[in-house]
């Protein structure tokens, strides 16, 4: 059955992949995804004031959780990349098909979400350095794969409006959500108002009840389309199932792609949780600080994936080519910038999440996270080409070689050259961070030659 109507490409307009038309994309991700950056980063604070326990549980259980919905989330997902490539054709009736296909795989992924409770708790309780920061990262990660299907519903309703160009509707559906959790935060991690302090189980209600909300509105907002209102009720409750095979067909390798990204992540985290109590907590609150950087980062590397994606679908290859490469340079100019605070204010960014109970001084907590704050700027750089190429090998529909590069690179060099390092070498923290650095240059490497060489350009989604 085919599975486009004859409608013509769109026309191409006269800024069509140039800087203004990326800049009027990426401004409201960037934004979207700061707000989101905001919202974790003082939850992280939050947490960290708590207690040093909390913050050291916060890392490696969210982490894990992410990991685990990610599959299936990204998987879900990919529905929005045909939905930027129907909408690049021309073809706006199979943009809501492909949102309502997405809708049913996450209905189909319950059961799965349901296994992943037992099966976070058991990895946790074999990596948590004691019984009471178990007791901690477990009932976080409880309330975080709860969530699990509300997660995988955002990523396909988010990925329907931005597909479609909506990208301020997006924006201002989670600046409000993450308002909604900041406040939540305060109110469930401290208490008040005869609510206990729930401390992270807190934080990951917070969490929970935010994602809902947003889901509510984006459900809200699509359903109020006027093209949406004109078809059928059975149109919309009725899957296409071809579609989803097709979904499942190419957004599968971007959900394992990004799992085993997670996963050697997660190892990571797990290694170095076994470390001293200023090692972990230090190399946990750095990440937290690149997160400030990293998730507004993500804003860009969804643009490359509408914009390769509309291209594509508009059978304008040339066009995603050259519009991705000039979203690449916005996001350098972007993490220079973030580099160059990390590089001038270090003590500043450390000393916003130091627990006053915590068991090390500030001074020797800024001695090392010095180091590996100089270590993340220069890696922002090198990440900076991974996440934009990535998202434009996604649009474009080239998933398969992601996850293979990846996959290739993590498993079979980095993951075993950390494991070498922590655990037959007895190496620190900061041996461990060198090894993070140079598998970051390596990823970026094979990245940046696929996106070059325009093996993708052959690539078809839709017909």
């Amino acid at each position: 059955m085919e599975e486009t109507s004859a409608q013509p490409k769109r026309p191409v307009r006269a800024d069509d992949g140039g800087y203004r038309h990326v800049l009027r994309l990426v401004v409201p991700m960037v934004l979207s995804n700061a707000a989101f950056t905001v919202m974790q980063f003082t939850d992280r604070v939050l947490v960290a004031r708590f207690s040093s326990e909390a913050i050291q549980a916060a890392m490696p259980a969210g982490i894990l959780t992410f990991c685990l919905l990610s599959l299936f989330s990204a998987t879900a997902g990919y529905a929005g990349t045909f939905v930027a490539q129907y909408h690049g054709a021309g073809d706006r009736r199979a943009t809501i098909r492909s949102c309502v296909a997405g809708v049913w795989l996450t209905v189909l992924f319950l059961p799965f979400f349901a296994l992943l409770l037992p099966l976070c708790s058991r990895i946790l309780s074999l990596a948590a350095r004691d019984a009471a920061l178990f007791a901690l990262e477990d009932r976080y990660a409880f309330w975080m794969l709860l969530g699990a299907p509300f997660v995988s519903l955002h990523w396909v309703l988010s990925g329907y409006l931005t597909g479609r160009n909506r990208v301020v509707a997006n924006a201002l559906v989670t600046v409000a959500g993450c308002a909604v959790n900041v406040g939540l935060d305060v109110w469930l991690i401290f208490g008040g108002a005869g609510v206990p302090a729930l401390g992270l189980a807190g934080a990951g209600m917070a969490t929970f009840a935010s994602v809902v909300l947003q889901d509510a509105i984006l459900a809200a907002v699509i359903l109020a389309e006027r093209e949406v209102r004109a078809l059928p009720r059975r149109e919309l409750a009725r899957p296409d199932w071809g579609l989803v095979r097709r979904i499942v067909r190419f957004g599968l390798p971007a959900g394992v792609q990004l799992c085993f990204d997670m996963a050697s992540f997660s190892v990571f985290v797990l290694l170095t949780g076994r470390l001293d109590d200023l090692s972990l907590a230090t190399s946990n609150v750095a990440f937290s600080i690149n997160n400030l950087a990293f998730a507004p980062l993500m804003g860009f590397s969804n643009v490359a994936a509408i914009l390769a994606g509309q291209f594509q679908g508009a059978e304008k290859p040339r066009l995603a080519q050259s519009s991705v490469m000039r979203c690449l340079r916005l996001a350098w100019v972007y993490m220079a910038l973030c580099a160059a605070v990390f590089l001038l204010l270090p003590e500043t960014l450390l000393g916003a999440f130091r627990s006053p109970d915590a068991p090390y001084t500030a001074a020797e907590m800024a001695a090392l996270g010095r180091s590996l704050l100089a270590m993340l700027a220069a890696w922002g750089m090198f990440d900076t080409m991974n996440v934009v190429f990535l998202g434009a090998l996604k649009g474009a529909g080239d998933t398969r070689f992601a996850m293979a590069w990846l996959l290739g690179t993590e498993w079979a060099i980095y993951v075993p050259a950390v494991a070498i390092v922590m655990i037959v070498c007895g190496g620190g923290i900061v041996d461990a961070w060198w090894i993070q650095l140079l598998y970051v240059i390596l990823l970026s490497i094979g990245l940046y030659v696929r996106w070059k060489r325009g093996k993708w350009m052959d690539i078809r989604l839709v017909s």
